[in-house]
């Protein structure tokens, strides 16, 4: 048994106390979500460029231009870019997404020669080439030309840019997108992912000039990504086994890689490990404003409740009425902590639907939930008096899911009789 396997062991027993790993609830968000619930994290930028961008039906005015000025200045020259986005903006309205994505790959060549290859001029462009990609369904074209996006700004290298960070930072959203489509080896995807999204976090408290809410926009997604972990990785070591330690040095040994072992320890310090980095932020958070600090402290209740550790979640909600009472924010108070609220409350689970007109079937719920976020006395109906096998698997995911209850008193409160509408997702 090498020395590495011995820490290791030694880490895992030493820190089992604290560790232990509950069955997570259901993945709020993956199969349903309340209706008019939207997050960040659904990539919903893309929507609404997509629903921004209508331009005339009549193509000639800009074919004229284009003509133009390469009559004038030759292929590259320099005022092309736009009309060759107008034009790749028609075609991808109406659906031919590989002449939109000629144009616009056109465009960024133009720019690139005109500019250099860093021009800030290509972002729109290739945001635009990302949503035809998207709209077309050609999510492996999406994956390499984010892949393009993120090296053209730094690969998440500092010196930090507000330009290389809001690439790192779309790029690892992209990423926990790809993991929710299963998008290649999803498991390998999401272990980069959350070593990159370490480095850039370290690397942005190295330097000085790095305003506090890059630290908290890099500091949720690696809490993103460690809710993504525990929803869909397990340890491939009981801990029963783990605390029979002679079995664990024995024989478990010849079947365990080092690489389950690192992942094992990488799963069962999770919930420690990003609830420590919240508390860390907090204290950042203090400095700017009651507000902030109560927006962190109320991630940090909502992961260690998500995760099973109801003390430490009981004292961080203590703490978000205590700072809102405080600075007069009642309002605010009542909108996070006045009714039971789906946990995650964040969209980690959940894929936006990339068709605006998609059909989905809503659901009428009422249910009573815990003071400990669990829901009893469910009743269901499809509205339009259907009978849709979907019913039941709704039925079981809300009854498993967990709830931030009510806590505007600075205790939990159980709450009868909610109603609410729900869309079930394909």
């Amino acid at each position: 048994m090498n020395s590495w396997s011995v820490a290791l062991f030694r880490g895992l027993v030493l820190a089992l106390p604290g560790l232990a790993l509950q069955a997570a609830p259901a993945p709020y968000g993956e199969d349903f979500v309340r209706t008019g619930a939207q997050w960040d994290e659904g990539g919903l930028a893309w929507l609404e460029l997509s629903a921004k961008t209508t331009e005339p039906q009549d193509v000639e005015p800009f074919v004229r231009q284009v003509e133009s000025l390469e009559q004038a200045g030759g292929p590259y020259a320099d005022g092309l870019a736009e009309p060759l986005a107008s034009l790749g903006r028609h075609y991808r309205q109406s659906g031919d997404y590989q002449q939109a994505v000629s144009l616009y790959r056109r465009a960024m060549h133009v720019v690139r020669i005109n500019d250099g290859l860093g021009s800030a001029r290509q972002i729109p462009l290739l945001r635009e080439l990302l949503l035809s990609y998207r709209q077309a369904g050609d999510l492996e074209a999406l994956d390499e030309r984010y892949d393009y996006y993120f090296h053209l700004f730094g690969n998440g290298r500092p010196p930090f840019t507000p330009a290389r960070l809001r690439a790192a930072r779309e790029y690892m959203r992209w990423q926990r997108e790809a993991v929710r489509l299963n998008q290649g080896a999803s498991e390998k995807r999401l272990l980069e992912l959350i070593e990159l999204n370490e480095d850039i976090l370290q690397a942005i408290q190295l330097q000085a000039d790095v305003p506090y809410h890059w630290r908290r926009d890099f500091s949720y997604s690696q809490m993103l990504n460690h809710y993504l972990l525990l929803q869909r990785l397990e340890p491939t070591v009981s801990e029963r086994q783990l605390l029979t330690s002679r079995e664990y040095m024995g024989s478990l040994q010849a079947v365990q890689s080092l690489e389950d072992q690192k992942l094992d320890l990488r799963l069962r310090s999770a919930p420690a490990r990003i609830a420590g980095m919240l508390e860390e932020l907090a204290v950042a958070a203090a400095i700017q404003g009651p507000v902030e600090e109560a927006a962190v402290q109320l991630s940090l209740a909502d992961w260690s409740f998500w995760t099973g550790n109801k003390r430490q979640a009981e004292i961080a909600y203590r703490q978000v009425v205590e700072i809102l009472n405080g600075a007069g924010e009642d309002a605010l108070l009542q909108q996070w902590l006045g009714e039971p609220v789906e946990l995650p409350d964040n969209g980690v689970f959940w894929q936006a639907e990339t068709a605006p007109d998609v059909a989905t079937v809503t659901v009428e719920a009422r249910y009573d939930v815990s003071a400990l976020g669990r829901v009893s006395e469910l009743q269901t109906r499809i509205p339009d008096g259907t009978d849709d096998r979907s019913l039941y698997r709704f039925r079981r995911k809300l009854l498993s899911t967990l709830f931030r209850p009510r806590w505007v008193t600075g205790e939990p409160e159980a709450v009868a009789s909610i109603a609410r509408h729900y869309r079930i997702l394909d």
